[in-house]
């Protein structure tokens, strides 16, 4: 069997929890004694698991320097104790930049190496890689208090697809690793080192995000806000405050990705939003029936989502579900060049749009400008690449694996190897 020389990003990529991974937020409502929200939780952060049970104590705490032995100074302006596990062989270190991004500062919790590595990226070392981020000078929004629903972002004039939201980057990273090996104690106070590290600003910015009543004040607004990110194909923690406002929806308004080359996060509409419209994420893999999702929202996380797609009329819920499941019997016959065709192509392309998951249509895209290709018809394989480019650039990323494949065949599809794959 023929398949397509790409990966579908639905099920496994498109629930960003593996990069935004919610955590449970009814304890919020149990300590104000209040039932809990009846809609989606607004902070964007990774799945807790429990800590590793019997570990020893770490070994005493020691100063470990970095760059010493590098000809380019390293960047950080404060540098706090390292730890060495007992039976782990890597140390972890905070490492603080309070210069970085013209002043918001990063404070990061990794081991040495992969601080030096980090430190190499084009955010610190490029100028004007962050030239056009962490600007809020006049953002398209405006934070609300909803009725019955916290708080959100509220659109303040009209967004066109395309239009970016915000883009920031991380105050604090967290190496995972570090938090896997780590003894809670030390643990607790490497953290409170690194939140020390940061400018005032963001200093201020942390202690304004919500942590667990009950907990330290320092980890549970890392445990609560945090979300998983992949640089270097490490995964770390990070926190970013702004995130940490944006509302879920099954069927969001915007899009987003982590740039690990510039550290920054990145928000785009992904349909047209008027002014007074909610500015919402996806916080779930969103091709999921409307029974699974409010299983998997309320079981993780704590809550009933209420979103306009898991409150429709019953009837009206069937035939959303029954499209979704024609979705992925169209996406198995299209991953077969055998079967796959451009009216199947453009059909699933239908259904996307009917579902209005416009964040990750780029899939259908995809599919439907290799299967025009594969029937030589240029400009339809063209239209259809441009397309795939426009949404996975908003959602995937700028140098995306797949959207680099679309600007390749919206070029010269003659020369790519989908070119009449189905008449040879």
């Amino acid at each position: 069997m023929l398949t397509w020389s790409f990966t579908l990003k639905t099920a496994c990529a498109v629930e960003k929890m593996s990069l935004l991974a919610l955590l449970l937020v009814s304890a919020l409502a149990a300590a104000s004694g209040q039932h809990i929200r009846d809609v989606c939780s607004s902070s964007p952060l990774r799945q807790l698991e429990c800590r590793r049970p019997g570990l020893d104590a770490w070994d005493s705490l020691a100063q470990t320097p970095l760059g010493a032995s590098h000809s380019a100074p390293p960047p950080w302006t404060f540098q706090g104790s390292c730890v060495t596990p007992e039976n782990v062989t890597e140390s972890y270190c905070v490492y603080s930049s309070r210069g970085f991004a013209d002043g918001r500062g990063i404070s990061i919790l990794t081991t040495p190496e992969r601080a030096e590595i980090i430190r190499r990226l084009p955010a610190f070392v490029e100028a004007g890689a962050l030239s056009r981020v962490n600007t809020d000078a006049s953002p398209p929004y405006e934070e609300r208090e909803l009725p019955g629903r916290g708080r959100g972002l509220i659109a303040n004039k009209t967004l066109h697809r395309g239009d970016q939201i915000f883009a920031h980057t991380p105050i604090l990273i967290v190496d995972e690793e570090a938090w896997q090996d780590a003894e809670t104690k030390q643990w607790i106070e490497m953290q409170k080192a690194a939140v020390n590290g940061l400018p005032p600003a963001s200093k201020e910015q942390f202690w304004e995000l919500f942590g667990q009543p009950g907990e330290d004040p320092v980890s549970s607004r890392v445990d609560t806000n945090a979300f998983s990110i992949d640089i270097n194909e490490t995964t770390h923690s990070a926190v970013l405050p702004e995130i940490a406002r944006l509302n879920h929806d099954c069927r969001p308004n915007a899009g987003y990705f982590f740039d690990p080359q510039t550290l920054t996060h990145y928000v785009h509409a992904v349909t047209d939003i008027s002014p007074g419209t909610e500015i919402t994420i996806t916080y779930i893999d969103p091709h999921m029936p409307r029974r699974h999702r409010l299983a998997r929202l309320s079981q993780t996380w704590g809550f009933n989502c209420s979103c306009s797609l898991c409150s429709m009329h019953p009837s009206l819920t069937q035939a959303s579900d029954a499209r979704l499941h024609q979705m992925h019997a169209l996406e198995e016959r299209l991953q077969d060049w055998e079967t796959a065709s451009p009216e199947i192509a453009l059909a699933f392309v239908s259904l996307y749009e009917q579902e209005r998951l416009y964040a990750s249509i780029s899939d259908a895209y995809r599919f439907a400008a290799l299967t025009f290709c594969a029937e030589g018809q240029r400009w339809s394989a063209i239209k259809y690449a441009r397309l795939a480019i426009e949404i996975g650039m908003l959602n995937d990323g700028f140098l995306d694996e797949d959207v680099k494949q679309m600007m390749k065949l919206a070029k010269e599809p003659e020369k790519e190897s989908c070119w009449l794959k189905r008449v040879m």
